[in-house]
């Protein structure tokens, strides 16, 4: 997948609706959010610019007051907008897991840590189409 550059209010509205993990329309973003600064209309400029990224897409139309609303999902996983970030900014993923794998082990989290190297495991298996192979 392609890097989608977000800005940092777009990143914001984003990470709120990773965390919604619902459609929403952008009244009832409005509603939830806690941006008292945002209106109406500067959150569907966030929409519109997200949607044209590709970051979020529709997910359907409800009938909302007197007339239809569109509701939005986010087009991209919060792991891959992430990734993809790195990548952008020339850090491999590889490098990632490393940096975090080394944090682990320096606070102490050695379940967390097998668990994500399992986690990676598993993932590599499954890129390669061997799902199912792996540690006993």
């Amino acid at each position: 997948m392609a890097f989608v550059p977000l800005t940092k209010t777009e990143e914001k509205l984003m990470l709120f609706l990773w965390e919604q993990d619902r459609p929403l329309t952008v009244s009832e973003m409005l509603d939830l959010l806690d941006e008292r600064a945002w209106t109406k209309n500067y959150t569907r400029d966030i929409v519109r610019s997200l949607k044209k990224k590709g970051a979020i897409a529709m997910s359907g139309l409800i009938h909302s007051r007197t007339n239809f609303a569109q509701q939005f999902l986010p087009g991209i996983t919060k792991a891959e907008y992430y990734a993809g970030l790195a990548r952008h900014n020339g850090v491999s993923l590889g490098e990632l897991f490393r940096a975090e794998a080394s944090a682990m082990a320096e606070g102490g989290m050695g379940k967390e840590l097998d668990g994500l190297i399992r986690e990676l495991e598993g993932a590599i298996w499954e890129c390669r189409g061997e799902a199912g192979r792996g540690r006993a």
